[in-house]
């Protein structure tokens, strides 16, 4: 039998502390940055995000990460459209003013 002084525990990390491992890496900190900051090893963190990547696809394979990087430039595309309608808007309000304003005024003579 091993001596129980030698045997190692198997650490275990919750969903919480991978989240923000994550957050680390997509921030641009390297892999061996965080290991070492962590004390974990570094294909234990490539093994995370493996496992992440696959608990991610949806049923049509696409990446959900794909998704929102496309629905994203989506929502940024239409957030401009609608600050350039909004623009228009106002122009055409101010334009309608004008024009009513000199109407009024030209019939009143």
């Amino acid at each position: 039998m091993k001596d129980p002084k030698t045997l190692k525990t198997r650490r275990s990390y919750d969903a919480e502390f991978k989240q923000e491992v994550f957050r680390m890496l997509a921030s641009g900190r390297s892999a061996k940055e965080i290991s070492e900051a962590f004390g974990i090893a570094e294909n234990l963190l490539y093994r995370w995000k493996r496992m992440a990547t696959k608990k991610t696809k949806s049923n049509t394979g696409v990446n959900t990460s794909d998704r929102t990087t496309k629905l994203a430039a989506e929502v940024a595309k239409l957030r401009a459209e609608n600050e350039r309608l909004k623009t228009d808007r106002e122009i055409l309000k101010k334009a309608l003013g004008l024009l009513s304003q000199s109407d009024s005024g030209t019939s009143m003579s």
